[in-house]
């Protein structure tokens, strides 16, 4: 739960607007920003639900494993990825297991363990269990109707957590189910669903809509980088696990006979709205991590000045306390007054956590400058205007601009696939036509002041390269910018830097260090040496006897029971501080010989 509180700003393109000019798509920047981990007064715990897949293409070979002869399998990978989400959540989060595979496999799926104490060893246990069999058909939206349920189906306060859904496959739908963006929605849109795909042999389209419609993320892992898929995991792990508000929302109002009105919200994949002929609109943020920052444009109808338009006045130089404009050119012979206009009122609300009390924060507003003539200065004999369209409203324009084009190519490439997994002519035609768009693209913006173009166009360079593979890149760098999150696209090392907050980049540094993932004929053999029976990790061992150890402390009868006589007081008390030195002095020899067994273990 959030001490700080959630932050929203505004920035329009322009601080001033003529009052006989009429500005028919006038810009305002929309920030919405969640404070930082340091400032969360607790952790909001989770509910994860993950649906994994184990259909008989999971016993494909991934890489050779270092340590033998054997290789890894698909399903080697993601057994010790979803140990280490396991090792990851909170005492207090919860994990269900769903796995599939041309349908249910309810031998190997569970109901929701609290990953407190025993919880997180049954949940290892569980995933241990996990074989790959039955065909490459995968049930996909029959298993994600079951996660759902069983998010549905909390009882009493165990609905006050966030419920997520994490999706791990390599295949795509083939049980003749015929989906579309509307049953999608209606099947998960309750809960967000973060896709992962490992390897080339996925159909992005499914994957990336399921993400779409219940606003979650879609990820995925390239052939020459499956072993990495928990690095993917732990960039979203690092966001479910520092959940700072809930159920965000801002809403836009127009001032009164200001004569303003809301044209459209760019909002990308968050749900927005325009209501009453432009005089009110909503964005809809929903869950927000720690260090966050959502950004959105607004389009405003901004006419000309009427005798029915509201000003405020201001001195030269001055700025009330609710301009998000100020006039800051202090001129030593500056006596008029300038005359704002309210365009806009922000209000918004959201929660700590599910259930709680809404924090409402009203008042905000978007003024600008409305002065009788368009404001220039001398220079050097020649007048010039001053006013330019602010960079930073230009470059989140053109950013949204640039997703709106690539998203609609990228539909328009999976509806002309019809129903096979390659697209039309080739990786190299769908790269020639990104590449036109992307040229027409640039020279209409070139002149754009203050617009960064050179960093898109790597961006772009890279998509186009990745078109001769398929649409799996296209589609999460697509994601990522619609919900404006980081996701693994084709590595965990390939992800859009500015979506990366503090908590996602610990995250992905410890599971950098994860070895790489031992084929299970390796692991078995490995148990059977003599002397090793399993390396365990080290923290949770000492966790656990930690637990155990306190457990002791709070139960251990005491040696004496105290009465009424002060010498048997005192005496109880000398005993009871006796055995509770007794007790932790165990509790450290027990913890150390616990660090040299794992260590040994570990040697092997």
């Amino acid at each position: 739960m959030s001490v700080a509180p959630v932050k929203v700003s505004t920035t329009p393109i322009f601080p001033t607007i003529p009052r006989a000019q009429t500005n028919k798509d006038f810009q305002v920047l929309l920030r919405v920003e969640a404070p930082p981990a340091a400032d969360l007064n607790g952790h909001v715990p989770i509910d994860v639900v993950a649906v994994l897949d184990v259909s008989g293409s999971m016993n494909d070979p991934v890489a050779a494993s270092p340590e033998s002869n054997l290789q890894a399998t698909r399903l080697d990978v993601l057994k010790a990825s979803m140990k280490f989400i396991i090792r990851k959540l909170d005492d207090g989060d919860r994990l269900s297991i769903v796995a599939f595979n041309d349908g249910p496999v309810k031998e190997y799926s569970s109901g929701l363990l609290d990953v407190s104490g025993d919880g997180r060893s049954i949940a290892g246990k569980k995933i241990d269990r996990l074989q790959a069999r039955g065909g490459s058909g995968s049930a996909l939206m029959l298993e994600l109707q079951e996660a759902v349920k069983i998010l549905d189906e909390r009882q009493g306060n165990s609905r006050n957590r966030v419920g997520f859904i994490l999706l791990l496959t390599d295949g795509d739908d083939t049980t003749g189910f015929r989906w579309s963006r509307d049953v999608i929605h209606g099947a998960v849109g309750k809960y967000p669903v973060h896709t992962f795909a490992l390897g080339a042999a996925h159909d992005p389209e499914a994957l990336l809509h399921i993400a779409q419609e219940s606003r979650g993320t879609y990820s995925f892992v390239d052939d020459g980088n499956l072993d990495k898929i928990a690095g993917a995991l732990a960039v979203c792990l690092g966001g479910l696990k520092t959940v700072a508000a809930v159920d965000t929302r801002v809403s836009l109002k127009t001032a009164e006979l200001g004569g303003a009105r809301i044209v459209r919200v760019d909002s990308g994949g968050y749900e927005s709205s325009v209501a009453c002929g432009g005089a009110s609109g909503e964005v809809v943020v929903g869950v927000l991590y720690a260090g966050e920052v959502k950004s959105f444009v607004v389009h405003l109808h901004v006419p000309a000045a009427s005798s029915t338009t509201t000003f405020s006045s201001v001195e030269c130089g001055y700025c009330d306390a609710a301009a998000t404009v100020c006039d800051h050119h202090h001129h030593h012979h500056c006596h008029h007054r300038h005359h704002q206009q309210q365009l806009l009122a922000i209000g918004y609300s959201y929660s700590h956590a599910p259930g709680g009390e809404a924090v409402s924060i009203e008042g905000h507003g978007v003024f600008v400058e409305r002065p009788e003539v368009a404001v220039f200065s001398v220079d050097g004999g020649r007048q010039r205007q001053t006013l330019l369209p602010s960079p930073v409203v230009m470059q989140h324009m053109v950013r949204f601009e640039l997703l709106e084009l690539v998203a609609g190519f990228a539909e328009t490439e999976m509806l002309s696939k019809k129903g096979t997994m390659q697209l039309r002519g080739g990786g190299a035609r769908a790269g020639d036509v990104l590449q036109g768009k992307w040229e027409e693209f640039r020279r209409a913006r070139q002149f754009w002041g203050g617009v960064e173009l050179d960093g898109l166009e790597e961006e772009v360079d890279a998509m186009v390269a990745s078109l001769r593979s398929g649409l799996a890149y296209v589609s999460s760098w697509v994601s990522s910018h619609q919900m404006q999150r980081a996701t693994a696209m084709g590595s965990p090392e390939k992800v859009i830097a500015e979506f990366m907050t503090p908590a996602m980049v610990i995250m992905l540094e410890e599971a950098r260090k994860l070895p790489p993932p031992l084929p299970a004929a390796a692991e078995a053999a490995r148990e059977r040496r003599p002397g090793c029976k399993g390396g365990g990790d080290l923290h949770y061992v000492i966790r656990q006897r930690l637990e155990l150890w306190s457990k002791v402390r709070r139960e251990v009868p005491l040696m004496y029971q105290p009465s009424s006589e002060q010498e048997d007081v005192q005496l109880t008390a000398l005993f009871r501080e006796a055995s509770l030195e007794a007790i932790d002095r165990a509790m450290h020899h027990d913890i150390y010989l616990a660090v040299v067994h794992v260590t040994n273990q570990r040697r092997c």
